[in-house]
């Protein structure tokens, strides 16, 4: 179900993504929209996935068991959405700050966050999106990730955070660079790597 609502989607966005996107890509617009439009799709699920089960955390045992929850299923849950997405499609959260080693990023990836904080340095407007050509030739969508206020519990100034919180950080996250965030800003990427073939397939190429 999910495969079928993400290819509606991307049908529908190329055609939107063709005329409005804006080309820095260096690809030609029929593939970078085909990237945007199948990223788009696969970052959303992704969202939707990952915020569901977080309200859910929270809810049943405050921001200690969001933080259980991020460390157990977080990246388990990932990779079960891109796998429901079918063939072609990988999907990863980066940070330069980040919290759990496997959502560092590697050189494309800084390159993609500097991107996006270069943009709000600017003129103080986050792009929604960008996509890339890396120089091996992969394609990749990425979506900007903000903090919101509850994000604050778990990624704010330690000062003010609650001894708890801090406790498990410590002890689930010893390296944890993830602190010290305010509302609004980058807390980092959803990447979502579109394979040549699929990008052919949602063109009809």
């Amino acid at each position: 179900m999910i495969r079928s609502t993400v290819r509606l989607t991307a049908t529908l966005a190329i055609a939107a993504g063709l005329v409005s996107c804006s080309n820095d890509s260096g690809l030609n617009a029929a593939r970078e929209g085909a990237v945007r439009a199948e990223g788009a799709a696969a970052a959303q699920a992704l969202m939707t996935t990952l915020q569901a089960n977080l309200v859910a955390s929270m809810e049943e045992g405050g921001p200690v068991q969001a933080i259980e929850f991020c460390a157990s299923r977080a990246l388990v849950l990932t990779d079960s959405v891109s796998e429901s997405l079918g063939d072609g499609i990988s999907i990863k959260r980066v940070s330069e700050r980040h919290r759990n080693p496997e959502n560092a990023p590697d050189a494309s990836e800084i390159e993609a966050i500097r991107h996006f904080n270069a943009a709000l340095a600017d003129d103080g407007v986050l792009p929604g999106d960008w996509v890339q050509e890396t120089a091996a030739g992969e394609l990749r969508y990425y979506r900007p990730l903000t903090i919101a206020p509850p994000c604050l519990n778990c990624h704010g100034n330690p000062e003010s955070m609650d001894p708890r919180v801090l406790e498990a950080l410590d002890v689930i996250y010893p390296d944890d660079q993830a602190t010290g965030y305010e509302a609004g800003d980058l807390r980092g990427l959803i990447r979502v790597s579109v394979s040549e073939e699929r990008v052919s397939q949602a063109i009809g190429g």
